[in-house]
């Protein structure tokens, strides 16, 4: 008997075990919610930024009037409490303009949010017993919703039913089809990252210099930054055939090649070396339909451009006398 129950006790800590890893694998490689929330687009962006504020850049010295007010009244500091941001854009049918939905997640009083929203709104809707205040901009009507844990919504679609969706996937397990389709593919530990579907013949792939590289067929990149010791940047180009992820792969090659020949022409003198050992970084290769790019950026290079960016913010009020 006393055997039996050894093992009856040993197969339930293995259930145990086995749950709360599946629990966790889910946690870790589910999408985070900020970018589920979102509504369906064509370019889906997603940023932590609670390692940045490891850095401490702090408030800019000169604030514009309305941002300093909205400070005030709901004790939003975004440099110091916004968390998170995720962002889904999609041209309009007509291809005038683009629409637009944003989620942030940050450190925040409601209350005060929602008084101050309150008071500002032109117009107000109720859903779900979600307030959605309206705001007319540049030829839009924003939405706006203070929703749970933290979380604001925002968009500019014309109708109510991107907040509409927002709001419905509160409670459902619903996500955006990009997010479903490719977000396994972005690594663990990314900071930011990017999923974006690439129309045949659009703008394609636009780089520094003027430089296009137009897709024959539909294609999707997924983008994304992680920090180990250094910044990593990778992107793959999900293509429609081997012939064009060969093409892509060649002609970033050559891009990289021949800006690399321009610095070294420029002398020594002229470059950064960790901009050089970044740059040099730069490698682009194909597997099967997909173009892998892949660079990083040292740890160096960073703490100078987060320097410069602080000087810069400090600049106006140290110039004063």
């Amino acid at each position: 008997m006393r055997k039996y129950r050894k093992l009856l006790i040993s197969a339930l800590l293995l259930v145990a075990v086995a749950a709360a890893g599946a629990f966790l694998l889910r946690r870790v490689t589910r999408p985070p919610e900020a970018a589920r929330l979102l509504p369906e687009g064509d370019l889906l962006i997603y940023a932590n930024f609670r390692p940045a504020h490891l850095f401490e850049a702090g408030r800019p010295s000169q604030l514009e009037e309305h941002y300093k007010d909205f400070i005030q009244q709901t004790g939003i500091e975004f440099e110091r409490d916004l968390e998170e941001v995720a962002i889904s854009r999609q041209d309009t049918p007509d291809g005038r303009d683009v629409e637009s939905s944003e989620v942030f997640i940050a450190h925040f009083d409601s209350g005060r949010v929602n008084d101050y929203f309150q008071k500002t709104a032109a117009a107000k809707e109720q859903y779900l017993g979600q307030t959605i205040f309206l705001f007319p901009h540049e030829g839009h009507t924003v939405r706006v919703s203070v929703l749970r844990g933290g979380t604001i919504a925002v968009t500019n679609m014309d109708s109510a039913s991107p907040m509409h969706r927002i709001i419905d996937r509160l409670d459902s397990s619903g996500a955006p089809s990009l997010l479903e389709s490719y977000y396994h593919q972005v690594p663990a530990g990314s900071v930011a990252w990017m999923i974006c579907r690439i129309p045949a013949k659009g703008n394609g792939l636009q780089l520094p210099g003027g430089m296009n590289f137009s897709f024959h067929q539909d294609a999707v990149a997924v983008a994304s930054l992680r920090y180990a010791g250094a910044l990593l940047f990778r992107a793959d180009f999900h293509t429609q055939s081997d012939a064009d992820a060969r093409e892509l792969a060649d002609s970033i090659n050559a891009f990289v090649a021949l800006s690399r020949t321009i610095g070294r022409s420029a002398g020594p003198k002229q470059a950064d070396p960790d901009m050089k050992t970044a740059f040099d970084s730069v490698q682009a290769q194909q597997n099967g339909n997909t173009t892998v790019v892949t660079a990083q950026v040292p740890a160096n290079l960073l703490r100078k451009v987060v320097s410069e960016v602080q000087i810069e913010g400090e600049a106006p009020a140290t110039g004063k006398h």
